[in-house]
């Protein structure tokens, strides 16, 4: 993808809705941060989601990026993926991911290859070791920080 073409969003209307996006929806590609298009580049666009009304207890792991809206509880592996825990998220677990988004609520250590971004709505309870972190102004967070790469499992 060059900078002059454009990142369009994914559509999620019905069939035959009107494919044109207005100039609000437009991002070029120019102005999108280096870690958005690497990751735009390196994945095949294949995501799970974990829906706000299930539950899940046990041993998680999955070959594509994940996005929790509901509870987890035990274990989570993704590898080389990125984990994304929305606002009404719950995530009692250690979890093992390449990013990780929490917008959620975290009961557990947080260790990612590449950052950990805790977004103002986030709350970790736990400690979060990767390269990069980043905790937003209004963040809620308890625990330790190692700034380095985890461990080879």
């Amino acid at each position: 993808m060059s900078d002059t073409e454009v990142m369009k969003a994914p559509r999620f209307g019905r069939k035959g809705d009107n494919e044109s996006l207005t100039e609000s929806q437009v991002i070029q590609f120019s102005d999108v941060p280096d870690s958005v298009r690497q990751s735009q580049d390196s994945t095949d666009g294949a995501v799970s989601v974990i829906g706000e009304s299930l539950h899940f207890k046990g041993e998680l792991s999955a070959g594509e990026d994940l996005i929790i809206e509901g509870t987890v509880e035990g274990t989570i592996n993704q590898g080389k993926c990125c984990l994304t825990l929305r606002p009404n998220g719950r995530i009692i677990a250690n979890v093992n991911a390449t990013k990780i988004f929490v917008e959620g609520n975290v009961e557990g250590d947080l260790h990612a290859t590449v950052s950990v971004t805790v977004r103002k709505s986030g709350v970790v309870a736990g400690n979060i070791v990767a390269p990069t972190i980043a905790i937003e102004e209004g963040a809620t967070f308890n625990g330790s920080i190692e700034m380095r790469n985890p461990a080879p499992k």
